[in-house]
């Protein structure tokens, strides 16, 4: 059982351990961290790594639970959230196969943060056919001796040191162009795989 934060689109790695553990509680009541998942994602592009930030309510100021903060759409970042899937994956393999009913994720406008993210997992799920458990108690967790908690510790400013390792190792579109970048957003693997992506998962040894 999993004790962890609720990503956006999240790293590799945090799917690698929902994966693990297939029981997972996301603990809303903690205060937001700023400069984490939370609200951003990490993309290899053409020209190095690409980071999509959602704008929140408060910016960095914002001091509330993340089950209370709200997204800021003053600014059209959904258009180009997605334009930036366009340019970096048009190319890739597998987006067009998925290209289709991510545009209707980004079409809503959730009022809450944690919702957007809620949502964004629940298609990778189903997208990669993940068997899980969402745990809506976190009572729930003290019933379990083999609860683990992970909260933050994949941050956009840690996400690929060694001390993250193993990372899972697949053909990135950009990687004779900039080299392999790992615990790159679970999107990548996608459409870099497609179908394959939760096997690669699956087959890849790691301790939790």
């Amino acid at each position: 059982m999993l004790n962890i934060e609720l990503q956006y689109f999240p790293c590799i790695n945090a799917i690698r351990d929902i994966v693990d553990c297939k029981s997972v509680f996301f603990d809303n009541e903690l205060f937001f961290r700023r400069s984490s998942f939370r609200n951003r994602m990490i993309l290899p592009g053409g020209n190095g790594l690409v980071s999509l930030t959602i704008p929140v309510v408060g910016g960095r100021s914002v001091k509330l639970p993340f089950k209370a903060v709200e997204i800021d759409y003053s600014s059209n970042w959904q258009r180009d959230h997605f334009r930036s899937f366009e340019t970096i994956y048009g190319n890739s393999p597998f987006y067009f196969q998925y290209c289709a009913s991510l545009k209707e994720i980004f079409d809503q406008k959730p009022r809450f943060l944690v919702d957007w993210n809620a949502t964004c997992l629940d298609w990778i799920v189903k997208k990669m056919k993940i068997n899980l458990t969402l745990l809506q108690d976190g009572n729930q967790l003290t019933d379990n001796l083999e609860t683990r908690q992970r909260i933050d510790i994949y941050l956009p400013s840690n996400h690929d040191i060694p001390g993250k390792e193993p990372f899972i190792k697949y053909p990135q579109l950009f990687e004779d162009r900039i080299g392999f970048k790992p615990n790159v957003s679970i999107v990548d693997l996608l459409f870099n795989l497609g179908p394959d992506a939760l096997k690669k998962i699956n087959n890849h040894t790691k301790p939790l």
